[in-house]
């Protein structure tokens, strides 16, 4: 009997309506691997829905700068560091390091990351110095291509 038909099996005598075909589709959903961001994505999803149970309301974000992003993962990096270093429990202490980069750490880098997005969309899109027609920026073209 394969995983699926005891999936079924299973689910039925639980009294499911289940179908080996809708496990199958399932179990395939699932062996493709995910991308970072993806498995990022899910992270963060899942912290919500953490927060969410325990009765934490994200209020409305405080506005931080970038440099004050900047300063705090660069802190977080040197106290990181400095622990596993000194820490007699180097185990201990690395497991609960990557705990701390994988959740906290992580919504500040995502916050650098978006806004790095954003300035690149802007440089982008960005607006010509007013007074500038389309017949100047033509005519720059066309001097420019002629060097």
């Amino acid at each position: 009997m394969s995983v699926e038909e005891e999936i079924v099996s299973l689910g039925k005598s639980m009294g499911l309506e289940v179908e080996e075909r809708d496990v199958n589709e399932l179990v395939e959903e699932h062996t493709q691997e995910l991308t970072t961001e993806e498995i990022q994505e899910l992270q963060s999803q899942q912290h919500t829905e953490v927060m969410q149970e325990i009765g934490f309301e994200e209020s409305e974000e405080e506005v931080i700068s970038t440099n004050e992003i900047k300063e705090i993962l660069g802190m977080w990096e040197r106290v990181s560091q400095i622990v596993e270093k000194k820490h007699p429990e180097k185990v201990a202490t690395g497991r609960a390091s990557d705990l701390f980069n994988d959740t906290r750490p992580t919504h500040f880098r995502n916050i650098l990351r978006g806004r790095k997005k954003q300035t690149s969309l802007d440089m982008f899109f960005s607006k010509r110095p007013t007074g500038e027609s389309e017949k100047n920026v033509a005519k720059k073209a066309k001097s420019s291509e002629d060097i």
